[in-house]
C-alpha cells in the first residue's frame, strides 16, 4: 500500500508512523491561541494539531523522526513542501490527481512509463524545476536503498526533455504505479551537495509545494503560503503546526478551539467535539484494515492454529467499538465495501464469525491443553505473547485492552509492551516483537497493493535486518503466494489479474498471515469557523487528514 500509515494511532497511520509526542496540552497557551482559531487574531492562518516525540528542525522527507511527520505527510512521500508527481486518492479510489506530472502513459507491455511534467514550476529559492530534478531524486533512491521507503524499482529513468520523464522497468510494473509516483521530488541543485541523503538534516527546505517554512521552535513551526506557487496559490496565508504528546491533548486543543484542523481519533466525538460547536466536523472515511499483526518467526503466533483460534475467539465488534471503528467483515481482509467487486466468488458474503467453542477446540486439536492457571499450554510453555505499540496512541491502547480480556476468555495470555512513537518502526521493521497493532503502511489504493504490502513473501527480510518499506513485517513466507506476486505484473487482462487476486485471497483466508479485526479511517477533525472547503461524506473528494490537496481548496469565511 504505498501504503498507511499511517499506524492507526491518531490518524497518522501506516508507513508514516513518525508523529508522536512532545509538548503537552498546556503548551497550546504558548502560542496565544484563543477560541475559534489557534492562530489568535490571524484568521487567515490555521493552527494544526499534530504529534511529535522529538520535534527537531529536520525536514528531510526520507529520514525518521523528521518534522515532516508533524504535518501528517508520511515519510518518503510528498507533502506541503516537497511534492509528488501524482496525488494518490485513497478516499475516491482511482481518482488520482495529476500534480508535478500532468499526464502519464504506460507502453511496451507496462515496462515503460512516460510522464509529462508541468511547466513553469519553480523551487521556493526561485530556481526552475525540471525533469533533471526528478531524475536526480529517483537515482538517489536507487543509490541509497535506506531512503527508498516506497520500494520503487526501475531499470532506468531519463529526461528526454525538461518536461518529460521516462521510466523503464525490467518487468511489467503498472501495479506499482501508486508507489512510483508518490515519491517527494527534491532539488538537484541543493541535494546534490548533501554528502549523505540518509543523514542530511535539510533544516531550511526548498520545495515546489504550496507552503514554505517560516519559523521553527521546539513546540511548533509555521508554514507560510508560497506566493510564487505554480498552481493557483492557497487562499489561506499559512499553517501553524503544533506538537502534542498524544491523542487526548490534541483532542483538548481541538475541542477548546485552540486548533482548527487535525487528524486524530476523538473518543465519543459526537458529544465531545461535534456537539460543542456547530462549526466542528469529524469524518474518518474507511481506507484500510487493521488488527493483530504477528511476528511469524516467533512462537506461539508462528502456529497457524493459534492464529485461527484468535480469529475465531475475538469479538470484532467489541474491539472496533473501543474506538468507534467498524469491525472487519470479509475473511479476505480487504476493506469493505470499497473492494466488494474484487472479492473472489468463493468468499462473497463469507465473513468473520465469533465462535469461542470452536476457537478452544482448534487449540486442543493442535495439542494445547488448558492448565490450572486458566491458560493453554504446550510443550511446557504457556500460550502467551506480547503486543507492542506506542503508549501515546490511546486509540490502540483502548482496542488492546479489549483484546487482552477476550483472549483471556479463550485461554490465551496477552501482555502489553508499550514503546514510543519514535521507536515503534524500528522495533517492527527489524522483527523484534511478538505482535503489534497499527499496521505501518498507508491506505491501500488498489486491491493488489493491499496484499503486496502486507503479505508478499518476496519482501520478507531476515530478523534483525530492517524492512525499509515496512512491507510484510510479519515475515510471511509461502511459495505459492511468492509465485503469484511475481506472476501478477505479467497479467494482461483484468480477468487474469482477478484470477490471481482470487488465489491470494484464498491464501490469506487459509493462512491468516495477520488477523484483521477492524476497519480504520483517515481521521479528520476541523472547524469551519475560519475557513470552508474541507472534504466530507457529502463531498468526499480527498482525505480529510491535513494535506496540501485540501489546504489548496480552503477558503476564508
Amino acid at each position: 500500500m504505498a501504503t498507511t500509515p499511517s499506524l492507526t494511532g491518531s490518524g497518522i497511520t501506516r508507513r508514516g508512523l513518525l508523529a508522536g509526542a512532545l509538548a503537552g496540552a498546556g503548551s497550546v497557551a504558548l502560542f496565544g491561541c484563543g477560541p475559534g482559531g489557534g492562530a489568535g487574531s490571524d484568521r487567515s492562518t490555521l493552527t494544526v494539531a499534530g504529534q511529535s516525540d522529538n520535534l527537531t528542525q529536520v525536514f528531510n522527507p526520507f529520514v525518521p523522526n523528521s518534522a515532516q511527520g508533524l504535518t501528517y505527510a508520511n515519510r518518503g512521500q510528498g507533502g506541503f513542501i516537497y511534492e509528488p508527481l501524482v496525488q494518490i486518492n485513497v478516499v475516491a479510489i482511482g481518482k488520482d490527481i495529476p500534480w508535478l506530472a500532468k499526464s502519464w502513459a504506460w507502453s511496451d507491455g507496462n515496462k515503460k512509463l512516460t510522464l509529462k511534467l508541468q511547466s513553469g514550476v519553480k523551487w521556493t529559492d526561485g530556481k526552475p524545476f525540471s525533469a533533471d530534478d526528478v531524475v536526480f531524486t529517483y537515482e538517489m533512491l536507487k543509490k541509497y536503498p535506506a531512503i527508498n521507503l516506497l520500494g520503487v524499482t526501475f531499470s532506468t529513468v531519463t529526461a528526454p526533455s525538461p518536461t518529460d520523464i521516462v521510466f523503464e522497468f525490467a518487468t511489467p510494473s503498472q501495479q506499482d504505479f501508486t508507489n512510483i509516483v508518490s515519491v517527494p521530488i527534491v532539488s538537484k541543485h541543493i541535494w546534490s551537495k548533501a554528502e549523505d541523503p540518509t543523514t542530511y538534516t535539510d533544516k531550511n527546505p526548498v520545495g515546489t509545494g504550496p507552503f514554505k517554512l517560516s519559523d521553527f521552535s521546539a513546540q511548533s513551526f509555521l508554514l507560510v503560503r508560497n506566493e510564487d506557487y505554480w498552481q493557483p496559490k492557497a487562499k489561506i496565508k499559512g499553517l501553524r503546526f503544533i506538537a502534542f504528546k498524544d491523542n487526548e491533548s490534541m483532542t483538548n486543543a481541538l475541542v477548546q478551539g485552540q486548533a482548527d484542523w487535525g487528524g486524530t481519533y476523538i473518543a465519543n466525538a459526537q458529544k465531545t467535539y461535534l456537539a460543542r460547536d456547530s462549526h466542528n466536523h469529524y469524518w474518518a472515511p474507511i481506507t484500510g484494515t487493521d488488527g493483530l499483526i504477528p511476528n511469524l518467526t516467533r512462537w506461539p503466533l508462528s502456529d497457524v492454529a493459534v492464529r485461527r483460534a484468535i480469529s475465531l475467539g475475538v469479538n470484532r465488534k467489541q474491539v472496533g467499538a473501543a474506538t468507534g471503528s467498524p469491525p472487519a467483515t470479509s475473511v479476505t481482509g480487504l476493506p469493505m465495501p470499497a473492494y466488494t467487486s474484487q472479492i473472489s466468488p468463493a468468499f462473497k458474503n463469507v465473513n468473520y464469525r465469533q465462535d469461542t467453542a470452536k476457537a478452544e477446540k482448534t487449540l486442543t486439536d493442535a495439542g494445547y491443553k488448558k492448565a490450572g492457571d486458566g491458560y493453554y499450554h504446550k510443550d511446557g510453555k504457556r500460550l502467551e505473547f506480547s503486543i507492542s505499540f506506542p503508549s501515546a496512541y490511546t486509540d490502540i491502547a483502548a482496542r488492546v485492552q479489549v483484546l487482552v480480556s477476550q483472549l483471556k476468555d479463550i485461554g490465551i495470555k496477552l501482555n502489553i509492551d508499550t514503546t514510543t512513537v519514535t521507536d515503534i518502526n524500528t522495533v517492527t521493521a527489524t522483527g523484534k516483537f511478538d505482535s503489534t497493532m497499527g499496521y505501518p503502511v498507508d491506505s491501500a489504493p488498489r486491491a493488489f497493493s493491499y496484499y503486496n504490502d502486507t503479505i508478499n513473501p518476496n519482501l520478507a527480510y531476515p530478523i534483525g535486518k530492517a524492512t525499509p518499506s515496512m512491507q510484510n513485517i510479519q515475515r510471511f513466507k509461502n511459495p505459492e503466494a511468492a509465485s503469484l506476486f511475481k506472476e501478477y505484473p505479467n497479467a494482461t487482462t483484468d480477468a487474469q489479474r482477478q484470477q490471481i487476486l482470487d488465489k491470494l485471497e484464498t491464501i490469506f483466508a487459509d493462512n491468516l498471515p495477520w488477523i484483521p479485526m477492524f476497519y480504520w479511517g483517515t481521521y479528520g477533525n476541523w472547524s469551519t469557523a475560519k475557513v470552508t472547503g474541507f472534504p466530507s461524506p457529502q463531498d468526499p473528494y480527498f482525505s480529510p487528514v491535513p494535506n496540501p490537496v485540501v489546504a489548496l481548496r480552503l477558503k476564508p469565511v
